[in-house]
């Protein structure tokens, strides 16, 4: 017990002289601590969007406006035909996209409800799905103050519909990055594992000690 004692000592007296080894074992966590808890965040903000606003009206304005004023969506501009939409869902310059049909208004004053479409890229489930749920909200909203104080209640009945992911699978989207980090914990265990069969057949000093002869031309 007194040798592992000596050997803690030891060791605590090596990585206090050593700065490159506080350096990893303090600042590196602090940055990460910083990073991971400040920088990095799941929550959506300013995502991109596009609004195709065929109807034009009060109705359909009012929801656009309370749309682009949430610190949710940023909308990217205003579309007028399906092409232009479907160039923006490509070059990944947006994320959802929102259509009013024609008459929006008329529909929902003359039949009590109205309907509008929600085009989202589902290439990564879980954003789109958030995205969704968001313009949702707005909607149903906007839908409780038209609400207030009338006796017929309106309904806005918003179809969604996911892009490239119509099923919302998750695979498409971690199958990458475990392989990736697959990759990087093989290639640190293998690493790891030649240093330590070094040190144990006693190569590992001959190893740091031998010659190394670069030929440079």
């Amino acid at each position: 017990m007194k040798q592992f004692f000596i050997f803690i000592k030891k060791e605590f007296a090596h990585v206090l002289r050593d700065r490159k080894t506080l350096l990893i074992l303090f600042g590196m966590p602090v940055a990460q601590i910083l990073i991971f808890g400040f920088a990095l965040t799941n929550e959506v903000k300013n995502a991109r969007i596009v609004v195709m606003d065929q109807a034009n009206d009060a109705a359909s304005q009012q929801i656009t406006s309370r749309i682009e004023a949430s610190r949710y969506f940023e909308i990217e501009r205003t579309v007028m035909n399906t092409q232009q939409m479907e160039g923006a869902f490509k070059s990944g310059k947006i994320k959802l996209a929102v259509i009013f049909p024609a008459g929006f208004r008329n529909d929902l004053l003359h039949q009590n409800k109205a309907q509008l479409q929600v085009i989202a890229d589902a290439s990564d489930p879980n954003y789109a799905t958030t995205l969704t749920s968001y313009v949702n909200s707005i909607i149903q909203d906007q839908l409780a103050e038209i609400n207030e104080g009338t006796n017929v209640p309106y309904r806005i009945i918003p179809e969604i519909k996911m892009l490239y992911n119509p099923q919302l699978k998750g695979a498409h989207n971690f199958v990458p990055g475990v392989m990736a980090l697959v990759l990087m914990l093989v290639c640190v265990m293998m690493t790891a594992v030649s240093i330590v069969k070094e040190k144990e057949t006693g190569t590992m000093e001959i190893l740091l000690v031998s010659p190394f002869t670069c030929y440079c031309r």
